[in-house]
């Protein structure tokens, strides 16, 4: 068996934001903290004590930020399952980010597993059209 299931043999799904606070990671975990340091890109925009890190020049001038690192991670599946999945949306970030994505393994799904879950997706296609527009009949999809 390849991946975690969960409830009804769905993939399960798993993400985690912006953890641990910065404090709390080079706290606790101050070797990890060093390392992921090392890691970045462009430490000279990245790193809070070199010289083109805009943050350490307006420490002064604005409030302190909460600059990280943090981590954002997630446990999922390839296809896009309709019901929430693990990566990040389009977004705007109040500051500049380096994102550092890694992949880890393949979730393989076998056949009578990706039919139960097709068959889910069509029972939370009509729910949500319930919920949402008040719908009770099945919309066929383009």
């Amino acid at each position: 068996m390849y991946g975690r299931l969960g409830y009804c043999l769905w993939p399960q799904i798993l993400k985690l934001k912006a953890l641990p606070a910065s404090k709390k990671f080079e706290e606790h975990l101050p070797r990890h903290h060093a390392e992921f340091l090392c890691c970045l890109p462009f430490k000279e925009y990245t790193l809070s004590h070199c010289g083109l890190n805009l943050d350490t020049k307006l420490s002064e001038v604005l409030p302190k930020l909460e600059m990280g690192p943090e981590l954002h991670l997630a446990y999922g599946v390839a296809q896009e399952l309709g019901r929430g999945d693990s990566v990040t949306k389009l977004h705007c970030n109040m500051s500049d980010v380096v994102n550092v994505l890694v992949h880890a393994a393949e979730v393989k799904l076998k056949g009578e597993r990706l039919a139960s879950i097709m068959m889910l997706k069509e029972r939370h296609h009509v729910q949500d059209l319930k919920e949402i527009f008040g719908m009770k009949k099945k919309v066929d999809r383009v």
